[in-house]
């Protein structure tokens, strides 16, 4: 059988986008989407040997505890993801010069570091939200193919997409336009944060990520002007609840990051700091040390995982 070149952008062994070169990166691999917070997680490694910057993306890698590690500022987004993701892959995984893939690429695991907002009302702002899965209204995982048989995901998917119908009006030009897909984070690396998060007396809570791809309309803002598709749509997507698996907070990013991940055989997974209540969602928490005491968690399970 002819091995079909992957189109990969890469110019000069360096991704095109990213603006990494092959070899700057670790498979130990950190994701955040604010540029600054790259710099702030790789404040605590022992040491710094690269540092890149291209477009809106900002890579560091180094080493902690003696482990080489890298960390990615990605900027806002499931689209951004999926170009620092495949990028970042191709670096770690494929021959360059034949846009094949290794024999045996070195094992790569993600990790996620980011905020979010709140959808349940019970959760305080405060709380690190660890994802068991992650139910994305993005289209960006729609056009990568990949199933996952398992029944959580499936039931997931199917809730949200009749809660979103029946809250949409009838008549509006979206209406069946609207069918979210569920992805599961990798259970090793939610079970290394969640043991980290409990070992450094960091509150959390374990469930759904809601993933959208846009913070005003996608999220359900009120703005005078713009008529909603579906009103209230974290109210909507917080009632999905699978055995006790519920959403339990909303960000940007983890739907494409599980999904990709997933494909590829990447070990994945998503921490953010809840940073508001959906009782009083203009209201955000100084979140800050928070997001400190998450990067230090990250920074365990990361550790924890490579044992």
């Amino acid at each position: 059988m002819t091995l079909r070149r992957s189109e990969l952008m890469v110019r000069d062994g360096v991704a095109y986008h990213i603006g990494v070169h092959a070899g700057d990166l670790a498979p130990r691999l950190f994701f955040v989407g604010d540029p600054a917070r790259a710099l702030r997680v790789a404040e605590r490694f022992d040491a710094v040997e690269v540092e890149r910057r291209h477009r809106e993306f900002v890579t560091l890698t180094g080493t902690y505890r003696g482990l080489p590690m890298s960390v990615m500022g990605t900027g806002i987004g499931t689209d951004n993801v999926e170009i620092a993701l495949v990028e970042a892959y191709s670096l770690l995984a494929f021959d360059l010069e034949t846009g094949t893939r290794q024999a045996e690429p070195p094992p790569i695991t993600l990790i996620r570091i980011g905020t979010s907002g709140g959808v349940q009302t019970d959760i305080a702002p405060g709380t690190a939200a660890i994802a068991s899965h992650a139910l994305g209204t993005d289209s960006t995982g729609l056009y990568i193919e990949h199933r996952c048989d398992d029944p959580v995901v499936q039931a997931i998917e199917d809730q949200a997409t009749a809660l979103l119908r029946a809250a949409t009006p009838a008549g509006y030009r979206f209406r069946d336009h609207l069918r979210p897909y569920a992805a599961r984070a990798s259970a090793d690396v939610g079970a290394a944060l969640t043991a980290a998060a409990t070992a450094r007396g960091v509150d959390h809570v374990r469930g759904i990520t809601l993933a959208v791809p846009g913070f005003y309309g996608a999220s359900g803002r009120y703005i005078e002007g713009i008529t909603n598709t579906v009103d209230g749509i974290k109210e909507c997507l917080a009632r999905v609840d699978v055995d006790g698996i519920r959403p339990v907070n909303m960000e940007m990013e983890s739907s494409l990051i599980f999904h990709l991940s997933e494909a590829l055989g990447i070990r994945a997974g998503t921490l953010c700091p809840v940073v508001s209540n959906p009782a009083s969602q203009d209201a955000v928490v100084d979140y800050h040390p928070h997001v400190a005491d998450c990067i230090d968690v990250a920074l365990d399970a990361m550790v924890a995982l490579t044992a």
